[in-house]
């Protein structure tokens, strides 16, 4: 049995946000502003992500925070759901529109930039249309203003059904999707393995070197002498998660910090959640199991 690990180590985690709207479309903050108040709460990189606007054509910075270029893309609704989004980063000129989702992959993935799916569960998104689109980095496991909004944040449903039909690593991230500052801000991030600069960033994207969060932080994710081990700010419950979603195992305490979980070699994949005492939730990347 082989298990694939999507982590290098040592960690160098950088936290960021990558979902983010102000004034240059349907946000209540002006740019600037927005950007002052990742940079002042400590963030490592924000993308701002204005709706068919993209934030600008190359990296830059912002004190010490790295501005990474975003767009949220659209699909036109259709087949009884709405638009559906599409976000994408590190792209060098805008993308418009597209009739299909994959076409906007697609399009997105010819500029050499990363296509993530927005906020399945919040779209009404169909587990068929979800299941048929290839060639994207990831989706939103999480989205803060979805849940906090409208409570359908939280699209883990997806994550599971793609990686068991198709047998096949998705990545995913948490974020803000920031349009009222006072609101939306600091809901949920994703940490990355990967050097502060913008190429770095994307290639633990591109490898699921990283992590989703709205809160419990992972210190350390390895694979140990056959088991998947991580280290953990303390929670309440570290669960460890199978093919179709099923918890195949599990550490509950007051205060667990240290977990592990060896396969059995029938999984398809093992990811893992740490469960905060207060509700908050951090999700690893899925470890690949090869009998």
């Amino acid at each position: 049995m082989r298990i694939i690990s999507p982590y290098t180590y040592p960690h160098n985690w950088l936290k960021g946000n990558f979902h983010t709207h102000t004034t240059r479309s349907d946000g209540d903050t002006s740019p600037a502003a927005t950007i002052s108040a990742y940079r002042d709460d400590n963030y490592d990189f924000l993308s701002i992500t204005d709706h068919d606007l993209l934030s600008s054509s190359a990296p830059k910075r912002a004190g010490d925070m790295l501005l990474i270029p975003g767009q949220e893309c659209h699909v036109p609704g259709g087949r009884g759901l709405f638009d559906y989004h599409i976000v994408g980063l590190g792209l060098k000129r805008a993308v418009r529109r597209r009739t299909s989702g994959q076409a906007l992959i697609d399009a997105i993935n010819a500029q050499g930039a990363l296509a993530f799916v927005a906020h399945p569960r919040w779209s009404f998104m169909p587990y068929d249309l979800f299941n048929e689109l290839s060639g994207y980095a990831g989706l939103e496991v999480y989205n803060g203003v979805c849940d906090k909004g409208f409570g359908r944040g939280f699209s883990q449903d997806f994550w599971d059904a793609y990686m068991t039909a198709h047998k096949l690593p998705l990545y995913a991230v948490a974020v803000d999707d920031t349009h009222a500052l006072r609101r939306d801000f600091a809901l949920g991030w994703t940490w990355v393995n990967a050097a502060k600069r913008p190429r770095s960033i994307y290639d633990a994207l591109k490898q699921g070197n990283c992590y989703a969060t709205t809160g419990p932080r992972f210190e350390t994710i390895r694979v140990e002498r056959g088991a998947i081990t991580v280290r953990t700010t303390s929670a309440k419950a570290v669960k460890f998660v199978s093919t179709d979603g099923r918890i195949a195992g599990q550490v509950e305490g007051e205060h667990v910090k240290r977990a592990s979980y060896t396969p059995r070699g029938t999984e398809v994949y093992i990811r893992v959640e740490v469960h905060g005492h207060d509700g908050t939730v951090a999700w690893s990347n899925p470890f690949m199991i090869e009998p």
